[in-house]
């Protein structure tokens, strides 16, 4: 009986730490923020939803953004792959996307990388792209002629 408790404390203490050590090394949620926001961006692209995908980008560069907006309504993103997080500071991080898409009228599907730049400006947890989805739409006008 006294090994079972003395199982039991030891797991409990390593779950206690292991949640703390967690905590510290992002007490701001700053990194899970940054997952949640650029897993939301590579999905509002791959279902075409530049519209929702701009919310996450850069202020500044959203209205060069959305004038993609009809030439992006001719592709079809089939899928997409997430690289990890490479963290640059606790300010900027980026990731490469690798998409598989088409241009409606072809159906040659065509693997396509982004290398997306993003950055946090202030104390928030608040995340802006730089958004590279030009080079996208650049690959697969190359493919359609």
């Amino acid at each position: 009986m006294r090994i079972r408790i003395a199982g039991a404390l030891v797991a409990l203490v390593f779950i206690t730490n292991t949640g703390c050590i967690n905590m510290l090394a992002d007490p701001l949620g700053r990194r899970s923020a940054l997952k949640e926001a650029q897993l939301k961006y590579t999905q509002a692209i791959r279902w075409g939803n530049l519209e929702k995908a701009s919310e996450f980008v850069d202020p500044d560069l959203r209205e060069d953004f959305l004038g993609l907006l009809d030439t992006f309504e001719r592709i079809r993103v089939t899928d997409y792959d997430i690289g990890s997080i490479q963290y640059e500071s606790s300010e900027m991080a980026k990731v490469t996307v690798t998409y598989r898409a088409y241009t409606v009228g072809t159906y040659l599907d065509r693997t396509i990388r982004e290398k997306q730049v993003w950055r946090r400006v202030g104390a928030g947890t608040q995340w802006w792209v730089e958004p590279q989805i030009e080079g996208v739409v650049e690959a697969l006008k190359l493919s359609s002629h």
